[in-house]
């Protein structure tokens, strides 16, 4: 595994604490001394202690019982984990002068073991014996990559099987590093389903607009794209945002390039909303929710809910606004507009839910 010096956090990282935690990096802006994450499974010793719901099932890591929360996150489980952590971590609570919130963090010096997907993946291809799980896995990654032509470097696993926790009913959590490698993986995904090899999954309202998930062999895999380091461009404390008010408004997509990632990042124009006054027009869509990368495509319109923002750049004072998905503050969302799912529908995909 990683040296903790050597690594750079990038976002679906896993990060295992010296207090039995199990957190997964959020983006890729972090101060120098920890990391924004957010919690995924907690030692069931501990699960009293945080009031939130979970799901009805036992993980164990390294002989540590774990139990993993139902939703990561709703507004109100976010409050939750910063309440109890405040208790359990309260270095773990950390709050960000550039956003004006407190986030849930892992400070470096707690850090025990990172899991990277990439290094998982290599760990996964040099073991002698798989797995019925494993084998499945190393076989859609493998063919992947050889259809689509990316280096199996490039690609990596994440979730359960990364952290050798699995179950034989586990989903199959693949990664792709680079935006220009996510889109022909995604392409040879497709082409492989038509050959009849795997199968697009549509077990949701994302599905058909994502198509990023199928099933091999009756086991269920998801394809997401995480930034290679010469993708990231920013740095912690470079812009400072100030939520200004809830807004809903119809844009257009002029740039996708960016929305392939979590935070997802579309650039629009054209926006039309009657809460947004003259000069406060946003450049950006910014998704915290992973459920809604690679969701809208160029010259699309879309309806988006969320928190208008002002965006400073502290180093050439530029100004712009922006529009953030996810904010935290109630059921926010994007969606194209000639894909509009009912009423009942929003209802049911729990927009508010932060999933890898």
């Amino acid at each position: 595994m990683v040296k903790i010096s050597d690594w750079i956090p990038r976002d679906g990282d896993a990060i295992l604490t010296k207090e039995g935690f199990i957190f997964y990096t959020i983006g890729y802006v972090h101060p120098e001394d920890r990391v924004i994450a957010f919690i995924k499974y907690i030692p069931k010793d501990l699960q009293d202690r945080f009031d939130v719901p979970w799901l009805p099932y036992e993980w164990v890591l390294g002989g540590v019982p774990l139990a993993r929360p139902e939703k990561l996150y709703s507004p109100k489980i976010y409050s939750s984990f910063i309440s109890s952590l405040r208790k359990i971590i309260p270095d773990a609570v950390y709050f960000n002068p550039y956003i004006g919130k407190e986030l849930v963090t892992v400070p470096k010096d707690h850090i025990k073991t990172v899991y990277v997907p990439n290094e998982c993946l290599q760990f996964l291809l040099r073991k002698e014996d798989h797995d019925e799980l494993e084998r499945k896995a190393v076989e859609v990654i493998g063919m992947l990559s050889k259809e689509s032509g990316a280096s199996i470097e490039d690609l990596g696993i994440h979730g359960s099987i990364s952290l050798q926790m699995h179950n034989y009913q586990s989903d199959i959590d693949i990664a792709v590093y680079g935006s220009e490698n996510f889109r022909k993986v995604k392409e040879a995904f497709h082409n492989l389903a038509t050959r009849g090899e795997v199968s697009i999954l549509e077990a949701d309202e994302f599905d058909p607009i994502r198509q990023n998930r199928g099933v091999y062999q009756g086991s269920r895999f998801v394809i997401n794209a995480i930034r290679k380091i010469e993708e990231i461009t920013e740095k912690f404390g470079q812009y400072r945002y100030k939520a200004i008010k809830p807004v809903e408004a119809i844009c257009r997509v002029v740039n996708n390039n960016e929305s392939v990632f979590r935070p997802s990042v579309y650039e629009v124009d054209n926006c039309k909303s009657k809460q947004i006054r003259k000069g406060e027009e946003p450049k950006r869509i910014v998704s915290m929710i992973g459920q809604f990368r690679d969701f809208a495509s160029v010259g699309e319109e879309i309806k988006v809910k969320g928190m208008l923002e002002k965006e400073e750049n502290l180093t050439s004072g530029k100004k712009e606004y922006r529009i953030v998905v996810g904010s935290g503050k109630g059921e926010e969302y994007l969606w194209p507009t000639n894909k509009l799912p009912t009423p009942d529908s929003f209802k049911k995909t729990k927009l508010t839910y932060l999933g890898i």
